[in-house]
């Protein structure tokens, strides 16, 4: 076991070594070991040294999210062989807790799957698209022309840029990761990807300088640039004929320049972006040094898990699945107050109210979940569930969450949609106390976090007839922002975004959603609604009221919910 204290961070090389001994042995296996690898894990996973992670400290004070749980839950069962489910996981709260019962409980968890057990190839060599890609097609074609699925951000530089060093960099990302070079088309009624082999962004640089006479000299104000952005954040896609990826450089002075950047979500997601963003500075590096390419070859491309989720989707796990939602949807209403009419099918305009959490309150939100050992996530939902009870009076909410959906280690990164919806069940009857509505807020999230695979279309579908429609019609969406690290010396890079997720002003996904992004200075949030459902006058009171709520609960978490 290692000391407690010890020095030096950890390598891939010296995860896989402990990794192929625990493994080998499969289970049992002593307790002391298996804490010295779920601390190796860790340390790999945060990119901290193995000293900094305290055995005998809470996993959710440390920083373990549901994200992180899931996928270590994943790697436990598959490299010890056991049947470990992500709640029963987060009930052991610390890894020295962990390690024992791991140890003890061996053959009461019974036997994990063994690896590569869901692999499983097209017969006909015909890719087909996954679950969540032929949902969005669909909604997609609802709509044709608008920019409702399209994620649009931009990356700030700072200082002297090696234009070509990005380009190549750009480029090079691009091939590594075939989503970002597919198209999509419609065969014998269903939906294929087809991956060009030689596409090259061409990545235009566009010179707006007060040099370069294509400026006013106010940057990102100016109403040149503005109009440029929205152009090419808007303009739509045509998934048959084009790659879902496009990207601008734009010169503001001989300093400062800002790529713009605009993806469509049938290739990507959030966690995508942060692959994107990672590998992107780490290839600008090595072109701009003239160095060979650092990165492996990816191990799995979107189509590798379009096939495995095909497979899977016959399975006695998926049947599980289905039963389980099916039992805890019955009798559940996804409707949300709202006092326009409704429309049986809304248009997808909408507009976002911003708004940020300031450090001090995400502080003690944070710290009043920790007591239960609820994540941020958890307690910000929790806190949004109840804000939908006092407006509408509903105690038997039905609220949308994504999840990366990347458990297994080869899927992590994987540029492309892979993340799923799942479905909260929110009970807040009874005015509990909100120490007692984390309890159960955390128990409902990490049951959905342990049926996750399952894809929300068929999930909506099970219980369609009871719901009256297959959508949700009110989420909570969280995602932390992904580090974005140059380390070029005068040289700094700022992500920019209008929406938290960086979805577009003036669509909608849902008739009101709670869009949140942890950074380092707060937490930025933005409420994005239906505009044929409410009125902007009263999310913006719902925003005022969210922080409101959040700290009064923060502060009292004894009291009633209902005050």
């Amino acid at each position: 076991m290692r000391p407690k204290g010890a020095e030096g961070d950890v390598s891939s090389q010296s995860l896989t070594r402990l990794t192929s001994a625990l493994s080998g042995a499969r289970m049992p296996a002593h307790p002391d070991a298996i804490e010295d690898w779920v601390v190796e894990w860790l340390a790999y996973h945060w990119q901290r040294p193995p000293r900094a992670i305290d055995a005998r400290r809470s996993l959710v004070e440390q920083g373990l999210d549901s994200l992180g749980a899931v996928a270590l839950a994943h790697d436990l069962t598959r490299w010890l062989g056991l049947s470990l489910d992500v709640a029963s996981l987060w009930r052991q709260r610390t890894i020295e807790r962990l390690a024992r019962w791991l140890a003890s409980t061996a053959e009461e968890l019974g036997a994990g799957p063994p690896p590569g057990d869901e692999d499983a190839a097209a017969p006909d060599g015909v890719v087909p698209a996954s679950r969540e890609q032929s949902r969005l097609w669909h909604l997609a074609r609802g709509f044709p022309g608008r920019a409702l699925h399209h994620v649009h951000f931009r990356l700030r530089f700072d200082g002297p840029l090696d234009v070509e060093a990005l380009r190549r960099g750009l480029r090079e990302v691009v091939r590594r990761h075939e989503a970002l070079r597919t198209l999509f088309v419609e065969r014998e009624g269903r939906l294929v990807q087809v991956v060009s082999p030689s596409l090259r962004p061409e990545m235009p640089l566009v010179d707006l300088s007060p040099r370069g006479g294509g400026g006013d000299g106010r940057g990102l104000a100016s109403e040149t640039f503005q109009r440029l952005d929205a152009s090419l954040a808007r303009a739509p896609f045509d998934p048959r004929r084009e790659p879902l990826i496009r990207a601008t450089l734009v010169r503001l002075g001989a300093l400062t320049h800002v790529l713009l950047v605009t993806q469509h979500r049938l290739v990507t997601d959030a966690t995508s972006l942060g692959v994107f963003m990672r590998e992107l500075a780490s290839l600008y590096r090595v072109f701009r040094a003239g160095i060979p390419l650092p990165l492996a070859a990816p191990e799995c491309q979107p189509a590798d898990v379009a096939r495995r989720q095909r497979a899977w989707l016959g399975s006695e796990a998926a049947a599980r699945q289905r039963e389980y939602w099916r039992q805890r949807l019955t009798g559940s209403r996804p409707r949300v107050w709202s006092s326009r009419p409704r429309d049986v099918d809304p248009p997808p305009e909408g507009d976002t109210v911003c708004f940020e959490l300031p450090a001090p309150l995400v502080a003690a939100a944070r710290a009043v979940g920790s007591r239960v050992d609820a994540t941020l996530f958890v307690t910000l939902s929790a806190v949004f569930a109840a804000l939908l009870r006092r407006h509408s009076g509903q105690v038997d909410l039905v609220l949308g969450a994504e999840v990366a959906n990347r458990e297994s280690r080869e899927a992590r990164e994987v540029v492309g949609p892979l993340s799923n919806l799942v479905a909260l069940r929110c009970d807040v009857s009874g005015n509990p106390s909100f120490h007692a509505l984390l309890s159960r807020h955390l128990s409902t999230t990490l049951e959905a976090l342990a049926h996750q695979r399952l894809p929300f279309d068929e999930v909506a579908d099970l219980v369609a007839g009871e719901w009256g429609e297959s959508r949700l019609q009110a989420a909570c969406l969280f995602e932390r922002a992904a580090p974005l690290d140059l380390t070029i010396p005068g040289l700094a890079c700022e992500l920019l975004t209008d929406t938290p997720d960086g979805s577009l002003p003036g669509t909608a996904r849902f008739d009101l959603a709670l869009l949140l992004r942890e950074e380092p200075a707060g937490v930025r949030a933005a409420l994005e609604y239906s505009t044929a459902r409410f009125h902007r006058e009263e999310v913006e009171r719902l925003a005022d009221a969210f922080l409101a709520l959040l700290g009064a609960l923060a502060s009292t978490p004894d009291a009633g919910v209902d005050g």
